[in-house]
C-alpha cells in the first residue's frame, strides 16, 4: 500500500539542530507562508542509527541548475514558480503539485547513489552548508526549501490524521523498493510510486537537491513501487530469453550477491510432544461471519489483491538432512532397494467445535499409522489455519491436533493462511513464525505444545529429501484461481533445471506442490488459468516436467491424471484433511465423467476425509524407480487405501 499523507511544503528555514543525542536525524524548522503559522518540524535522516558503524543510507547531492537532468531543472523552476506554500499540501488534494519518483522521474542518475563513508562525512557537511546558506539568505535576499515527504503524526495504514493538523514532515527519503523478506520488517507496506521524499534548497547560488535511500531498498521496482528483484542471484540473473518465454512480460536480468545462509549449528528440533496428555491451552473457535463478505476481504477472495510475496532469506532450498540427519526415519537404504515414505495433507484447520472431530480423526489416523510405518515428514499443501491464519488459532487448529505426529511438518501457505481482513494485519505473519523461523524454537502460537518451529527459507521453497524433491509454491489468496508472482515462476524454472540434472544422475522424483490446482483440463475456457499456462511455460523452457502435482484448496480428495504424448502426470488434490468435505468443489466434472467411463485409472473423487501417503522406491537390481500415492480415508475400517496410483519414473507412465 502507498503512503498516506504525502505532499509538499515550500517555506523558509528558521532553525536547525540534531533531533536528539546520537540520532542520525537532523531536525529543521520550516516556516510556511502564513504569518503566525507554527513552523513545521522536518526530520531528515543523515546516516546510520548506530554511531561508528557503516551508514545504512545512501545519498546523492545534485547541483540542479549546473548539473541536473532536464527533468530536475524543470522541477526546480516549477518549485520557484510555486513559491512558499501556506501550509503542508497533500498531493491527493492538489493534483497540480509535483510528486517525486526516483526510479521513473528522470531526476537522478541512479548509479550515483553512494554510501556515507566512515570518518569525514561529506553528506552532512554539504547539507549543513546548504542550511547555513538558506538561513543567511533568508535574512538577506531570501531562500526557500521544498520538502517532499509525509505529514506527521499520521497513521498511514488507517489513513488517520490528527484533527489539529500536521506538526511536521518525515519520510524524507525514497519510499519504494523496500524488500519484503521472510520475517523481516514491514517497510514494504509503504512502497508506492510517485511518493519519494527529498529536500530541494532554492538558494541564491542555485538549486541543490538532497536525495536519500536506504541500502536495503532496491532501485529496481515495478509499477507498484515493489521490488522487481529478489536479491537472490540465481533468480534475478535468469536470462532475458528465459524470462520472456515464461513470464507475460519481459524483464531485464539483474545481478545481486546471494544472501548468506543461516549457521548450521542450530538447536535440536522437537516433533511429537513428549506428553500428549498434557492439556496446556484451550480450543478457540474462529468465526468469519462479520468479515468474509466485506469489500476488503472480497478483493482478496476474487484475486484482485495479490502479494507481495515475502522474499526468501536466501535461495530457497533446504535439505531434510539438515533437520533429521542423513538417515531419517521413514527412509530405508537396503541392499536391494532404497525407499522413502512421507505424508501429504491439506486444508486441515478446524475453525469450529463442529468441525474439530473431522480434523482430529485425520490427525489421529496419521499418528497411528506413523507408529506402524514411520514417515520421513509431512508436507502440508496449505490452509493450515482458518479463516485468516491468525496466531491465536494455531494451537487449536494445528499444534494440538498434530501433537503426536512424530516427524517434521513442512508447509506452503493456502489462501486462508495468507488472507487478512483489514490493513492493520500482516499477511502470512503467523505462518512465517510457525514455518519460516531462523531456528527451531518453542513458539507461543503453539500454546504449550513442544513442537519446534520449522526453519523453511521462505513461504516458497524446495525440500530436498532422499530420492525426492518437492518444489513448493505459494499461489496467493484467491478463492478460485491461483496466482504466482514473477520471482516464483523464475524460481520454478531454475529448480526444474537443477532437478533435471539430479534426475539424470540418480533418478530423483520431483513433485510440484501448490495450493490451488492448476486448471489445465480440456474443456476449460481459453486462458482460464494463466497460472497453469505459466507453469507449463517454465517446464517447456527447462525441458523438464514434475512427476506429479499435489494441491489442496478443494475440500475433497481428487486425482486427475494428465496424459500427454510422452507422460502421465497425476494431479492429486488432498484438501480433505480436516476442514470438511465439499462435494461441490470437485474440479472439471465433465472431464472427470469422460475419463472415468472405463474405470478410475485416470481419475477419481473421494468424498471422505483423510490424507495421502507417498512412497518413492528405487530398486538396485536395474528395475525402474517408482512414485506411489495412497489415499487413506477415516471411513475405511481396514488399513487398505481408498485410492492408489503409481508412476514409473523412467517411462513416465502409470503402472
Amino acid at each position: 500500500m502507498a503512503l498516506y499523507g504525502y505532499g509538499l511544503l515550500v517555506g523558509k528555514v528558521k532553525a536547525y539542530r540534531p533531533q536528539r543525542h546520537g540520532s542520525p536525524h537532523a531536525l529543521i524548522m520550516v516556516q510556511p507562508n502564513v504569518e503566525g503559522h507554527p513552523p513545521y518540524r522536518v526530520a531528515v535522516n543523515l546516516g546510520s542509527a548506530q554511531p561508528g558503524t557503516q551508514s545504512e543510507i545512501e545519498y546523492q547531492i545534485v547541483d540542479i541548475d549546473a548539473h541536473g537532468t532536464p527533468e530536475a531543472r524543470q522541477l526546480a523552476e516549477r518549485l520557484r514558480n510555486i513559491g512558499a506554500t501556506d501550509n503542508f499540501l497533500l498531493t491527493d488534494g492538489h493534483p497540480e503539485l509535483p510528486c517525486l519518483d526516483f526510479v521513473r522521474g528522470g531526476l537522478l542518475d541512479l548509479q550515483q547513489f553512494t554510501d556515507v563513508p566512515s570518518g569525514e562525512d561529506p553528506f552532512r557537511s554539504e547539507f549543513e552548508k546548504a542550511l547555513n546558506e538558506a538561513l543567511k539568505a533568508d535574512q538577506d535576499a531570501g531562500a526557500l526549501v521544498a520538502v517532499f515527504g509525509t505529514g506527521y503524526p499520521c497513521d498511514h495504514r488507517a489513513k488517520i490524521v490528527p484533527g489539529t493538523g500536521f506538526e511536521g514532515i518525515d519520510n524524507i527519503h525514497m519510499n519504494q523498493g523496500a524488500m519484503h523478506y521472510v520475517n523481516g520488517t514491514q517497510h514494504y507496506l509503504e512502497n508506492g510510486p510517485n511518493q519519494d521524499g527529498a529536500l530541494i534548497f532554492l538558494l541564491p547560488s542555485g538549486a541543490k537537491g538532497f536525495f536519500v535511500k536506504f541500502s536495503t531498498q532496491t532501485l529496481q521496482t515495478d509499477e507498484s513501487g515493489n521490488p522487481a528483484v529478489t536479491r537472490i542471484d540465481k533468480i534475478d540473473s535468469t536470462p532475458a530469453a528465459v524470462r520472456s518465454a515464461i513470464l507475460t512480460r519481459p524483464a531485464a536480468a539483474a545481478h545481486f550477491a546471494a544472501l548468506p545462509r543461516q549457521a548450521a549449528d542450530i538447536p535440536r528440533y522437537i516433533f511429537a510432544d513428549t506428553n500428549p496428555n498434557d492439556e496446556t491451552s484451550q480450543y478457540i473457535p474462529d468465526d468469519d461471519n462479520g468479515t468474509f463478505k466485506t469489500p476488503f476481504v472480497m478483493a482478496f477472495s476474487l484475486g484482485h489483491t495479490r502479494g507481495p510475496v515475502p522474499t526468501p532469506r536466501a535461495y530457497p532450498t533446504m535439505a531434510l538432512s539438515d533437520i533429521v540427519g542423513n538417515n531419517p526415519p521413514g527412509y530405508v537404504n537396503q541392499a536391494d532397494s532404497e525407499r522413502i515414505v512421507f505424508d501429504l495433507a491439506g486444508d486441515s484447520g478446524a475453525p469450529s467445535q463442529k468441525k474439530l472431530p473431522g480434523e482430529d480423526s485425520v490427525t489421529d489416523m496419521m499418528s497411528r499409522n506413523a507408529q506402524r510405518l514411520q514417515p520421513a515428514f509431512l508436507f502440508h499443501v496449505g490452509d493450515v489455519v482458518y479463516f485468516y491464519g491468525e496466531q491465536n488459532y494455531y494451537y487449536s487448529q494445528f499444534s494440538e491436533p498434530f501433537r503426536a505426529y512424530p516427524a517434521p511438518i513442512f508447509a506452503i501457505p493456502g489462501n486462508h493462511d495468507g488472507i487478512i481482513y483489514n490493513d492493520t494485519m500482516t499477511s502470512l505473519d503467523a505462518f512465517q513464525k510457525a514455518f519460516c523461523a531462523t531456528q527451531p524454537a518453542r513458539w507461543e502460537g503453539f500454546g504449550g505444545i513442544l513442537r519446534s518451529t520449522m526453519t523453511q527459507p521462505g513461504v516458497y521453497f524446495t525440500l530436498d529429501a532422499p530420492l525426492v524433491s518437492i518444489i513448493g509454491l505459494y499461489s496467493n489468496c484467491s478463492e478460485s484461481l491461483g496466482w504466482l508472482d514473477e520471482p516464483q515462476l523464475l524460481f520454478l524454472y531454475h529448480e526444474l533445471v537443477r532437478l533435471k540434472a539430479e534426475r539424470a544422475a540418480n533418478g530423483r522424483a520431483v513433485i510440484l506442490a501448490i495450493h490451488h490446482c492448476p486448471r489445465w483440463f480440456p474443456g476449460e475456457k481459453e486462458n482460464a488459468d494463466p497460472t497453469s499456462a505459466a507453469i507449463d511455460r517454465a517446464c517447456e523452457q527447462a525441458q523438464f516436467w514434475p512427476d506429479a502435482v499435489v494441491c489442496g484448496h478443494a475440500h475433497l480428495m481428487q486425482r486427475i491424471v494428465r496424459q500427454t504424448a510422452d507422460r502421465d502426470t497425476p494431479y492429486i488434490i488432498c484438501g480433505s484433511s480436516g476442514y470438511g468435505i465439499s462435494p461441490g468443489q470437485e474440479l472439471a466434472k465433465d472431464y472427470m465423467q469422460q475419463i472415468m467411463k472405463d474405470g478410475d485409472k485416470l481419475g477419481t473423487v473421494i468424498l471422505e476425509e483423510g490424507y495421502t501417503r507417498v512412497t518413492v522406491d528405487k530398486p538396485s537390481n536395474g528395475g525402474h524407480p517408482t512414485l506411489s500415492f495412497e489415499y487413506f480415508s477415516v471411513k475405511r475400517a481396514d488399513d487398505t487405501p481408498a485410492d492408489s496410483c503409481k508412476v514409473d519414473l523412467v517411462t513416465h507412465r502409470l503402472l
